[in-house]
């Protein structure tokens, strides 16, 4: 039809324009439009309002704000935990660029510019820190940021609001501990200090006694003595020791009560009141005893010990023996003699393992003193009493392990004390004349072995040490225990002493040498001792030009040393002491204190002039094992000019004997004066201690006989029980039974 159009037809020029006409017009509407909008544009989202629009149309944002439109927070920035490299930040495509080259400056998240690998670290005056790390990370490396609400949401084992904190694996500990920072479980742990970066922010469970693990879940089982320690007779068990003593202070002895010149007009002189015993077990869980008279013996003793809470000491598990129980020789203001000391020795024979040392309580009202002294004639009291508890009066104390496990076969001795002119090499030797024989000393030679760790420098045919005390600081160290005709029980463990093998006159002939001992293990010349030795390593501590020496006061845990053992990476006088000493201390770190002088003079190591016939008796108890709970410097103090006592360690029981002996540091063979600071010290004149100290490196022969079901079975953490392996029996499978499957 006339003015139809069909599909198929194509419209005409004039029809195509009419139709096209009115887009023409909409078309300049739009880029009219368009050219309006460019002249009036803004930046993206107005920058959410948390910005200002700057050059370009590009957001600034305000602090803590981030995005192209400023809407995503950011969350907080705190130490990182682990530093990361950031990568490819300017798109080089290139080798990423060192930490010293700055990138995106002046980025909302990196305002002063960061750094493509690792942070770089700098000091206040911009110079460059090594040896560094734990640099600023948005929430810590340990979390993502949510930036719609600006808070972090960390990874499992974090939390704070930068994920800064490590936190305990159980918040709760299981009911059983408390989450606590590293700083404050150092404080805990003999009041050590913890000052890295993470003091306060990495945690733990401090765990109750009796329990362990990560999350003090798992109950922990009895202890008992491995029973294939003992069966063989020549083994003895280092059970927990200690003497208990009380006394009039100041009491001379040779002054008769009421004297004014021992005690002053009014003094009063006998010992009364009471007081408990604290005691721990093995898992440091403490007991303690019904209050007892500061005049009870040994039953009333043993009968308070065996009666605390959960039989934590058996029945027949200690033994008592009493030390002094003196009275005043006459009455006193009318009155009956009085009590002035008392003392005994305790073995808790049933109790094995180097057990935190006995207390006494002597307050029992609070902080008033509940044993005291008294006239017995009216209520005045005094109370300067002197009490004292030594865990290892003997010097003895238990272990869990035996660093000294094999013996020696075939050799038996008995010692004898050095004669006077020879105790520069020791209190007590042993030759042919003290059942040394020949074929035994051959033996013996073998047996002591390597002493220094070091089987390349060993001697003769026996491929042993001479441990010599003049050339050498790695002297062999033995356990000497009696044998089985000599030893009074199976808690007759012996003490720990060194040995050297030498002779007193370097011009002598060499067929005078013999085995000297650091200590004189009895003064019965009459019993006989076998030999343990060791396959762990005794150094004497030293610098390249001195000796390092140590004092201490009789009770005392505090050692204060001639240089500071630690070995600080810069130490007095920004000398490196690790390039001198030839061993250092740390925490957990074993230590021997024999009473054994190094060189005053130049005659090698003990006094010049030779131990005293006392010292030499004393050194019977000296040379436990100890154990280095902390080692510090103090600031010095008014007297450190005089008297050395800025370096130190601690250990973790009451030294039982006099170590306080001093001598100037000029007095030492090869000495020089400590370099650096010693506080207004003439050279030479400053006072340190006389005596060695060893530090002691176990081997891999030591053997653990004191652990959680003896070692013969395995602890269920569920509910603290032993699970015995087969052939052994009992709650802590301390017994052998043919029965047991």
């Amino acid at each position: 039809q006339p003015g139809e159009l069909r599909l198929n037809q194509r419209p005409s020029l004039r029809a195509r324009t009419s139709i096209s006409a009115p887009e023409d017009g909409r078309m300049k509407l739009i880029v009219l439009a368009l050219a309006a909008g460019t002249a009036v544009a803004e930046c993206p989202n107005a920058c959410s309002g948390h910005g200002t629009c700057g050059t370009f149309d590009e957001c600034i944002c305000y602090p803590n704000w981030q995005e192209a439109d400023c809407s995503g927070r950011t969350c907080p920035f705190v130490p990182a935990h682990v530093d990361t490299p950031k990568g490819d930040l300017d798109g080089s495509a290139d080798a990423l660029s060192g930490t010293s080259t700055t990138v995106i400056a002046g980025s909302t998240v990196y305002p002063h510019g960061t750094t493509e690998q690792y942070p770089l670290m700098v000091d206040s005056a911009g110079g460059s820190l090594t040896n560094t790390g734990h640099a600023y990370a948005e929430c810590g490396n340990k979390g993502i940021c949510d930036r719609g609400s600006g808070e972090c949401e960390c990874f499992p084992g974090y939390a704070g609001a930068g994920c800064q904190k490590a936190t305990c694996a159980d918040p709760t500990c299981s009911g059983h501990g408390i989450c606590m920072n590293a700083q404050n479980l150092a404080a805990q742990d003999h009041d050590n200090v913890y000052n890295l970066w993470d003091a306060e922010v990495g945690f733990s469970c401090l765990c109750e006694p009796g329990y362990s693990g990560p999350t003090c879940a798992s109950k922990m089982c009895k202890y008992g003595i491995d029973p294939l320690y003992y069966d063989d007779d020549v083994m003895a068990v280092r059970a927990p020791t200690a003497r208990v003593s009380f006394s009039v202070g100041n009491l001379t002895g040779t002054k008769a009560v009421g004297d004014a010149a021992a005690f002053g007009a009014a003094r009063k002189s006998f010992l009364e009141g009471t007081y408990a015993i604290k005691f721990y077990d093995a898992f440091g869980e403490d007991y303690e005893t019904a209050p007892l008279s500061v005049g009870a013996k040994c039953p009333e003793v043993v009968a308070a010990l065996e009666g605390m809470a959960n039989d934590v000491v058996p029945k027949h598990g200690v033994a008592c023996t009493m030390r002094g129980y003196t009275k005043s020789d006459k009455p006193v203001n009318g009155k009956g003699p009085g009590l002035q000391t008392v003392a005994y020795d305790l073995v808790f024979e049933e109790n094995p393992g180097d057990l935190k040392p006995i207390e006494v309580n002597a307050y029992l009202d609070g902080e008033r003193p509940t044993v005291y002294l008294a006239d017995g004639n009216s209520t005045d009291q005094e109370f300067n009493v002197d009490i004292d508890v030594f865990p290892n009066w003997k010097g003895i104390s238990g272990e869990f392990v035996d660093y000294f496990p094999s013996i020696c076969h075939g050799v038996q001795f008995m010692v004898a004390k050095t004669p006077q002119n020879e105790r520069t090499l020791g209190a007590a030797f042993t030759d042919s004349n003290s059942g040394l024989s020949a074929d035994e000393e051959k033996l013996l030679k073998a047996c002591l072995g390597d002493a220094d760790g070091n089987a390349d420098n060993n001697l003769e045919v026996y491929n042993w040490d001479y441990g010599t005390p003049n050339s050498t600081n790695t002297p062999h160290i033995v356990k000497l225990a009696p044998t089985d005709d000599s030893k009074s029980g199976m808690y007759d463990a012996g003490t720990f002493n060194l040995v050297w093998y030498g002779r007193a006159n370097d011009n002598a002939d060499a067929s005078t040498n013999k085995f000297y001992f650091s200590g004189l293990p009895t003064s019965d010349t009459n019993k006989k001792f076998a030999v343990f030795p060791t396959s762990g390593v005794a150094t004497v501590l030293a610098t390249n030009k001195t000796a390092v020496t140590a004092r201490f006061d009789r009770g005392a845990t505090k050692v204060y040393t001639s240089y500071d053992t630690s070995c600080p990476e810069l130490g007095i006088g920004h000398i490196n002491h690790e390039t001198i000493m030839n061993a250092c201390l740390n925490k957990g770190d074993k230590v021997f204190l024999f009473n054994n002088r190094f060189d005053t003079a130049d005659a090698g190591y003990g006094d010049g002039d030779g131990l005293t016939d006392a010292e030499v008796d004393q050194s019977a108890t000296a040379g436990n094992m100890y154990e280095v709970v902390k080692v510090g410097v103090d600031a010095p103090s008014a007297s450190t000019g005089t008297t050395e006592d800025r370096f130190y360690f601690v250990v973790d029981k009451a030294i039982n004997w006099d170590g306080s002996a001093t001598a100037a540091r000029s007095a030492f063979r090869g000495s020089v004066m400590d370099e650096g600071d010693t506080s207004g010290a003439t050279a030479g004149t400053q006072l340190v201690g006389i005596h060695s100290i060893v530090k002691f490196e176990p081997g891999p022969t030591s053997y653990e006989f004191v652990q959680q079901c003896s070692g013969r079975g395995l602890c269920n953490g569920d509910d603290g029980l032993c699970e015995c392996f087969t052939g052994y029996t009992g709650d802590n499978c301390d017994q052998q039974s043919a029965l047991a499957v």
